[in-house]
């Protein structure tokens, strides 16, 4: 249906409108889900602009432009505005007793960054009742002066930031230990300045030694236009086109004012450069500004992890896809049914595990090669590193006349919760679980509090197995190593 075109041309000497409105629909408007404001009755006079008095006390809280105005009778305008407006029951309801009604469309909703209080504006120059519906607000008046400074104000506050990301320098790797150690330090345990540290030294390596999924890390320093640092932020490129971004440390003074929004367009725009299909990160779920931002970034929650990285709080994933075209892998399950034991991993001639580990390892996870696994074994074997800075690794395999058919690679994390890689070669369900309890038994070695294993859902099998064993899943990561496939976390306390 054709709608009427508006009354008049708004101009720049246009006058203005203070409505009153519940903060219902205040909340609708800023959230976008209403695109008209109803009303029986509008002013004669040409406005432009819609300034919100909430009712309740709250104040002048923000404002729209205005698109059409449309003028119909009310079973009409029902079928022009619609949803778009309200509730069919609350249309009805309002205009219950009126014969034609009007539709203001809503165009660029703002909210002030603090609402406009009655008070505040009551002085020697102004004397303002809270209208009952609405009051006409003309060019020139003390309070459509007010509002317009205010308006222009928060337009000017809420420009788009830009960053720039630059690789981070000598002289900024002091301060960027201390903003490290102290803002991770104040959510997670055994945090000090080696974690820091680390960070950097892979840094200027260019790769990762001791990594498993990681394959290297960069930090950069957050400028703005000024040239000027506001802070720090580090990326952890993972196998499979998978980057995880954090810290993110934004100096105090440029908190709140957009640079962290700019901060993860700058990373996209970065990572896409190198082909990369996917961002995550963590953080606890009582940091809420940083959860809202997250939010916003158009970052999702993926997993919910108790008392993982703390006894204190529990910690949420995110994560966001940047390519939409991934198609589902599907798990080879085994066909082989192989009853094996455990067996110390150096019983086995080291070419052949190296073979066997390879094949299991690419079952379920990318391809990787004979070096990489290679490094993995005498890591995990010979070296046995326990300081979290050398990412200690620790190997469990079952085997059966001299061939490894399964293996639990397990990785330690800071604050007692410990990664596990389940892999097979044998549908052995004895197999399975000897391997499971073995891993239960050796975290409770390390000290560890909760041991998680990242698995394929694919593999069904796998995880009813562990659920079976009072694993629980607190999250689905879509997509982390592999494209297309997805891969739940199962958790379970020791």
């Amino acid at each position: 249906m054709s709608r009427p075109p508006r009354r008049g041309t708004p101009t720049a000497r246009s006058s203005a409108l203070l409505l009153s409105i519940r903060p219902e629909h205040t909340h609708r408007i800023f959230a976008g889900s209403k695109h008209f404001e109803l009303r029986k009755v509008i002013p004669l006079a040409d406005f432009n602009r819609v300034y919100l008095y909430e009712t309740g006390g709250t104040g002048i809280v923000g404002w729209f432009d205005v698109g059409q105005i449309i003028k119909e009778p009310i079973h009409k305008l029902w079928k022009t505005v619609g949803t778009a407006a309200t509730s069919r029951k609350r249309f009805d309801a309002y205009f219950a007793s009126s014969q034609q009604g009007y539709a203001i469309e809503i165009r660029n909703p703002h909210t002030f960054k603090e609402p406009i209080s009655i008070r505040e504006l009551n002085g020697d120059r102004l004397r303002l009742q809270p209208p009952q519906s609405f009051l006409i607000l003309e060019p020139g008046q003390p309070l459509w002066t007010l509002l317009e400074k205010e308006r222009q104000s928060t337009l000017r506050s809420n420009l788009p930031r830009v960053v720039l990301l630059k690789k981070i320098t000598v002289k900024q790797r002091a301060t960027y230990t201390r903003l490290v150690t102290k803002h991770i330090g104040a959510n997670y345990q055994d945090i000090d300045d080696s974690f820091a540290e680390a960070n950097l030294r892979i840094h200027d390596l260019g790769f990762d030694p001791s990594g498993f999924f990681t394959r290297k890390k960069e930090v950069f320093g957050i400028h703005n236009s000024n040239e000027t640092c506001i802070g720090f932020t580090t990326l952890t490129h993972k196998s499979g086109g998978c980057v995880k971004t954090g810290p993110t440390v934004i100096f105090p003074k440029y908190r709140s004012t957009g640079y962290g929004q700019a901060t993860r367009k700058a990373i996209e725009e970065y990572v896409l450069r190198f082909k990369a299909r996917k961002l995550y990160c963590t953080c606890p779920e009582t940091s809420e500004d940083t959860i809202r931002y997250l939010l916003a970034s158009g970052m999702r929650v993926e997993a919910h992890l108790a008392n993982h990285y703390s006894t204190s709080h529990n910690e949420l994933v995110f994560g966001k896809l940047l390519v939409t075209d991934e198609t589902c892998v599907r798990f080879a399950n085994p066909t082989q049914n192989v009853a094996c034991e455990i067996a110390d991993p150096d019983s086995f001639d080291r070419g052949r595990l190296v073979h066997d580990f390879k094949e299991m390892f690419e079952r379920t996870w990318p391809p990787v090669s004979n070096g990489f696994v290679g490094e993995l074994l005498r890591q995990s074997i010979e070296k046995k590193a326990t300081r979290h800075q050398e990412k200690p690794k620790r190997l469990i395999c079952v085997g059966a006349e001299g061939r490894a058919f399964g293996a639990v690679v397990l990785l330690p994390k800071r604050g007692g919760a410990v990664k596990g890689l389940l892999l097979r070669s044998t549908k052995d369900p004895e197999t399975i679980r000897r391997m499971v309890d073995e891993s239960l038994r050796m975290v409770n070695q390390l000290g560890g509090r909760k041991l998680y294993f990242l698995h394929p859902i694919a593999d069904a099998e796998t995880i009813l197995f562990l659920k079976s064993q009072g694993f629980t899943a607190e999250g689905l990561l879509l997509a982390p190593y592999v494209p297309g496939q997805d891969v739940a976390v199962m958790s379970r306390f020791v």
